[in-house]
This record gives C-alpha cells, structure tokens and sequence, in this order.
C-alpha cells in the first residue's frame, strides 16, 4: 500500500501526494483522454467534449463527497459530528449524478450532443473507474474481507485503513479494476454501426454500462470487509449493493428509451 506516494517540499511546506489522490486525478484525465479521441474518431468536438467533461469534474466531486457524508451519517445513527469525524471521502455512485448534470448542462452551452457524447465515453469511463479503483488499492481503502487463499493481499502501512487489522484480504479493489477494463475493451470492440446496439445518441450503450458495472459491483460488495455493511434491511445488502440494484433499474428504463429512439429514428429515415 501507498498511502503517501511522495512528500512535494515547496515554499517551506511539506505536500503529501496521495494514491488514492494521484490515481483518481490519472482516472479522470485518461477519461477526458480516451472520451476526446473516441469522440475526434466520431467526427464530433472533441474540444467540446473535453470541456464538458471539465466542467463536470467539480460537481461530480462535489456530490461524491456528499453522498459519503451522507452514508457516515446514517451509519453513525444520524449523528453529524461523529459522520464528520470519520474523515473527508469520496463514494463512486455519489459522483455519478454530479458528472451528469454538470457534463449536461455544459454539453447545452457548448452545443455538444450529450447523450452522443456519454455513449461515445462509456470505455473512457470504465478505464478512469478502473485506475480510481487502483488508488483504493494504495490507499488502503474499500478493502476485502479476510481471505488467505490466491491473490491475497495484506497491508502494513498503519495510515492504511484495511491495516485495522493487518490481515490478509480479498484484492475487491483488483477485482473490481480487472472487471471495468474487460467491460471497457468490450465496449471498445463494438463498432460504432453494430444494428443491435444502435449507433451512438440512443444512450444504449450507457443504459447497457449502468446493467453490466451495476452487477459487477453488487458481486463485489459480497468480498467487501467493512465493519458495517449496510444500514438497511437489517445488513442483509451493503449500501453499495442496494445502490447497485438502483443503477441497475435505471439501466433497464434506460433501455426502453433508447428502443423507443432508436425506432423513431429508423422511422425517420425510412
């Protein structure tokens, strides 16, 4: 575990650069990277796409670290100075509707065709959630149960959070990355014409991203070792998980509409 990848001496001060920190910011620019040349390959602005991606950053940013206050609240039964001990932190699913609503209303200003351009990133997004998931892995965070068997891993580091206790665990974080960079090359294979997906602006292929991440995840959670899984229905499914199950739904809605687009398209073209 890194938890502190290198100490920056400037001016007089000490600067620790974080994993966690380092990979999330690798994560987000390899996104706005690979999204502008999937977007370039289109035909479409991919200075435009950039953009809009920039100003999604901070809200996405924003509502990430809401939703983790938001989750400590609950766990520490609704008590505001105990969710503000546990630390600042970031929730995945929380950043999801800060990048929306900020990448959609910058995609309006800049007159970018959002659900085209969303579509268009889905394996840029799979490889910037993938290299976040591997600054949980250095920072010691979202870390596994106990597990002594292949690929274990054990943290030592005592600024580590999965070193409380420094046993051997499930890699979930490893889990997870190696799953979003397979979802990302699959996406990636398909080409832009394929009939049965649509071409890109239906929001398919978003929709199909949400079902499949949302599956992957809830399978995940099942390695996770927190103390405290989940607040509802007795710790029966983590938060994450009952989250997943949510983003699930919403991928299957998501499918129904871009039928629905896509055969008004086909009509308009016929």
């Amino acid at each position: 575990m890194l938890p502190i990848v290198y100490e920056l001496h400037l001016f007089g001060t000490t600067r620790p650069i974080g994993g966690y920190g380092l990979m999330v910011s690798l994560g987000v620019i390899a996104t706005g990277f690979l999204s502008a040349r999937a977007a370039h390959h289109a035909k479409e602005d991919w200075g435009g796409v950039i953009a809009a991606i920039g100003y999604a950053t901070i809200p996405s940013f924003l509502t990430a670290g809401a939703l983790y206050y938001l989750v400590e609240f609950v766990r520490s039964g609704f008590s505001i100075e105990q969710a503000i001990a546990h630390g600042p932190g970031l929730v995945f699913y929380g950043a999801v509707p800060g990048a929306a609503i900020g990448s959609y209303v910058a995609a309006k200003w800049l007159r970018v065709p959002w659900w085209k351009m969303v579509d268009l990133s889905v394996p840029a997004i799979a490889v910037g959630h993938a290299l976040g998931r591997m600054g949980c892995l250095l920072g010691g965070c979202c870390f596994g149960a106990e597990w002594h068997g292949p690929w274990a891993v054990t943290a030592t580091d005592p600024m580590s959070p999965m070193s409380h206790p420094s046993v051997p665990r499930h890699p979930v974080q490893i889990y997870e990355a190696i799953g979003l960079t397979l979802i990302a090359l699959v996406f990636a294979a398909i080409p832009l014409d394929q009939k049965w997906i649509g071409a890109p602006g239906s929001g398919r292929r978003l929709s199909l991203y949400a079902i499949v991440y949302g599956l992957l995840r809830f399978v995940v959670e099942g390695f996770r070792g927190d103390g405290v899984r989940g607040v509802f229905f007795g710790g029966l499914v983590s938060t994450s998980q009952l989250v997943s199950m949510g983003v699930i739904a919403l991928g299957l809605a998501g499918l129904v509409r871009s039928k629905r687009v896509i055969e008004a398209r086909a009509q308009a073209l016929a």
